[in-house]
């Protein structure tokens, strides 16, 4: 699929795994916002509808990750996809829990658990 500074896409069956490759600070940046619309544009003509995002090298993330990971929902669900998160950080936790995103999608241990959600 892809790979990028940000954002690293690849399929594993039928579904589909965003890695995230390092803090996204800012959507304002072109860099990001370049990867950004390349994954959505990847999801939309995708025939996956299961999604993993793992964050297993990113610590911390800010609302601009919060939003990217809105519009991958999004995008995904309007097709009647899932999303499922997993490796984040204890920091990462909390950020979705305050967001309360943490009721919207599954936070799980590991890329494993992540994908045997759909076995």
């Amino acid at each position: 699929m892809s790979a990028g500074e940000y954002f690293h896409l690849t399929q594993d069956r039928d579904v589909v795994v965003l890695e995230v490759e390092r803090p996204v600070g800012s959507l304002c940046d072109d860099a990001v916002m370049r990867e950004l619309d390349s994954v959505l544009k990847e999801l939309r003509n995708c025939q996956c509808r299961k999604l993993v995002i793992d964050f297993h090298q990113t610590p911390y993330f800010g609302s601009s990750m919060l939003e990217a990971l809105r519009l991958m929902w999004t995008t995904i669900h309007k097709d009647s996809g899932e999303m499922v998160l997993c490796n984040l950080s204890e920091v990462g936790r909390e950020i979705l829990q305050v967001s309360k995103f943490d009721h919207i999608w599954p936070i799980v241990a590991d890329r494993t658990t992540a994908l045997s959600q759909w076995a």
